[in-house]
Order: C-alpha cells, then sequence, then structure tokens
C-alpha cells in the first residue's frame, strides 16, 4: 500500500501539470482569439467566398450558433471548455467538418515523418558522437563534433528544396510530393531530422565528454577497458538524461517543423492543414490544433519526467520528500552548451 502511495505522490503532481497546461494553453488561444480585433466569423466568411461578404442577421446567428461563437465571451470560454471535455473540437468554418475527424484524418501522416526523423536524429547523434569519441586525432575529432551543427545553420525548406532536386529530379529514387506513394515520407522525414540531430548531438557529446572526466570513467580506462567497451557500458547512461530532456524539447520543434516540410513537399498533415487554416481564418480549427500539439507536448514531457524516475534513483527519492514536484525539477539535468573543442 505504501508502495501506491508512493508512486501517486510521484505521479500525481505530474498529472496535475499536464492538466494545467492543457487548460493554461486553451485559455490563451481562446483569449487571443476573441479579443482579436475584428468579427472572426465574418473575417472567415469573407475569406471563404474571396472578399467582403454580406449575411443577414438571423442567418449570422444561426451560424455563430453553428460554430459555438454566440453569446457573450464568457459564455462562449465555459461552452468550449464543455465541448473540450466531452471531446468535441467544434465545426470548421472554412469546410463544414468537425475539427476532429479533419486532425483524425491528417494526423498519423504527421506522427509518421515526426516518428522517422526523430529516429534519424537520434541515430545521426549517436554515431557522430561515437566516432568522436573514437578519433585518434584532435583535430579529427573537433572536424566532427562541427558537422552536425551545419543541420542547425540550414533552413528546412531549402534542405528540402535540395532533397528534391537531387533524389526526385535528377536521380529519380523517391517522390518528390504527396503522400500515398511508396517512400513519400523519406525526403520530408530527413528533411524534419537533419535540424534535430544537430541539436541533439550538441547536447549528446557535451554529456559524453563531460562524462569522459569523471574518475569511474579513468578507472576504467586505466584497467584497460576497450574504448566501445567504454562508450557503451559507462558514458551512455550518464549521457541519456540530459538527451533525454532535450527529446521532450524538441517535439515542440518537430510539430512547428511540419508545417514548413508538408507545404514544400505537398504532404496532407498537421502542419499543412495549420497553414490553411490560417490563411482561411478558420479560428475553430487554429484552436483545435494548437490544443491537440499542447496535449502531445504536455504528454511527451510527462513521459519524459516519468522516464526519470526509472533512469535516476534520485529523481524519485526527491519525490518521496514531499515537495517532490520542485525537488524533481530541480535535479532534472538541464542541458548544456555544444564542447566546441575537446581535450585530446
Amino acid at each position: 500500500m505504501s508502495a501506491v502511495l508512493r508512486v501517486l505522490g510521484y505521479i500525481g503532481p505530474k498529472l496535475a501539470q499536464f492538466v494545467f497546461v492543457v487548460l493554461a494553453t486553451y485559455t490563451v488561444v481562446f483569449l487571443l482569439i476573441t479579443f482579436l480585433p475584428g468579427d472572426p466569423l465574418l473575417a472567415a466568411l469573407a475569406s471563404k467566398s474571396g472578399g467582403d461578404t454580406i449575411v443577414d442577421p438571423e442567418a449570422l446567428e444561426k451560424l455563430r450558433q453553428q460554430y459555438g461563437l454566440a453569446g457573450t465571451p464568457w459564455d462562449q470560454y465555459w461552452h468550449r471548455l464543455g465541448m473540450l471535455f466531452a471531446g468535441d473540437l467544434g465545426v470548421s468554418i472554412a469546410t463544414g467538418r468537425p475539427v476532429g475527424d479533419m486532425i483524425a484524418r491528417t494526423l498519423p501522416n504527421s506522427v509518421e515523418i515526426a516518428g522517422i526523423a526523430l529516429v534519424i536524429a537520434i541515430v545521426i547523434a549517436a554515431v557522430f558522437a561515437f566516432l568522436a569519441f573514437l578519433a585518434p586525432f584532435r583535430w579529427l575529432r573537433n572536424l566532427l563534433l562541427q558537422i552536425p551543427p551545419f543541420g542547425v545553420a540550414i533552413p528546412a525548406f531549402l534542405t528540402g528544396l535540395l532533397l528534391i532536386s537531387f533524389f526526385s529530379f535528377t536521380l529519380g529514387w523517391l517522390p518528390s510530393s504527396g503522400s500515398r506513394q511508396p517512400g513519400s515520407a523519406i525526403l520530408p522525414a530527413v528533411t524534419l531530422a537533419l535540424p534535430v540531430a544537430a541539436i541533439l548531438f550538441q547536447v549528446f557529446s557535451a554529456a559524453i565528454f563531460e562524462a569522459q572526466a569523471s574518475q569511474h570513467v579513468f578507472t576504467a580506462v586505466a584497467k584497460g577497458v576497450p574504448p566501445r567497451r567504454i562508450f557503451t557500458a559507462h558514458l551512455l547512461r550518464n549521457a541519456l538524461l540530459p538527451t533525454i530532456t532535450i527529446l521532450g524539447l524538441t517535439i515542440g520543434y518537430l510539430a512547428a517543423g511540419t508545417a514548413v516540410v508538408e507545404t514544400v513537399f505537398s504532404r496532407d498533415g498537421i502542419g499543412r492543414m495549420t497553414v490553411n487554416a490560417v490563411l482561411a481564418r478558420d479560428i475553430n480549427v487554429i484552436q483545435g490544433i494548437v490544443l491537440m500539439i499542447a496535449a502531445v507536448y504536455a504528454a511527451v514531457n510527462l513521459i519524459v519526467d516519468l522516464a526519470y524516475g526509472v533512469i535516476d534513483p534520485r529523481t524519485r527519492r526527491s519525490g518521496r520528500a514531499g515537495s517532490s514536484g520542485r525537488a524533481g525539477r530541480n535535479r532534472r539535468p538541464r542541458p548544456q552548451a555544444a564542447t566546441q573543442e575537446v581535450p585530446a
């Protein structure tokens, strides 16, 4: 029984934080939509018709009730919040379809390229960090450390255009657009993975070389343990904590990056639907997508917090200490800056 209470004491504050993030996001989005200048419904109708539109007041009131925009802002806030708890994200002003159905139709395409991109980014970061660790010469190690940051420096749309030009138009190996052809997710995933890999590599390599200076690694080197064994058995676990922290933060970057990548590659997905909703001033779709992304972001960070309890026993002990939330957070390692030059 005490073990169950300890687990609940550790998970409870994090679940409360998850609910708070979603509610705070809903409140901020609602305030932005409600108090922006102009009538959002008239703006959406004008955008839909391609110019100014004249609507009968009675018909306009029916449309407000249909799209959940009737009543005072206070009434709308609680009405929409009730719909959110019921799993109803409203109806799109531009298409007339339920927002939940639109998200459910396009979400798998975005999850596909985001998942592949995350795997590619982790592999690139781990391989480059491993090669830099084994590099026998200082200049070679520093050269390997300088290569991945190029992924951040190059804009995603430029990377996508270069990949399309080479692999689609020159070699003809992969499709340049769409989401239904085999292999159509590879180029968008690579485009999305390069900047994420650069971020992960900088944190991962900094943690690796910091752990390399620790006493237990020095002892392992003195005993003649092979470098590969030292990397896998002594350095990876220490480098895992800050890397997991960055993994949680990169979810937001991946969600934002899909807007650019899906537009460049003409793929159906959450990012492209967001761009179209902004252009059409479809506030119901915009609000639904923002809430969905906030829920995913909060859920991933919740999983990261729970993973800390498994990887780092100190976090579990701090969680049992009472002020678990603050203590656990304070013990959470922070991302570190890239190591530009490494001692030989």
